[in-house]
């Protein structure tokens, strides 16, 4: 019972150390898609 209670602390403080850091990354990537097709317009238009 001691392991399993081990085991799910650290499924649960590797998601609430992660969840932070996959968030921002997936805000950067959008940007960067954001900009490359702002980018795109300029030199399109």
């Amino acid at each position: 019972m001691k392991t399993i209670s081990i085991f799910l602390l650290l499924i649960y403080w590797s998601i609430m150390i992660f969840l932070p850091v996959m968030s921002k990354d997936i805000k950067f990537s959008r940007a960067k898609t954001n900009n490359i097709n702002s980018v795109e317009q300029k030199l399109g238009g």
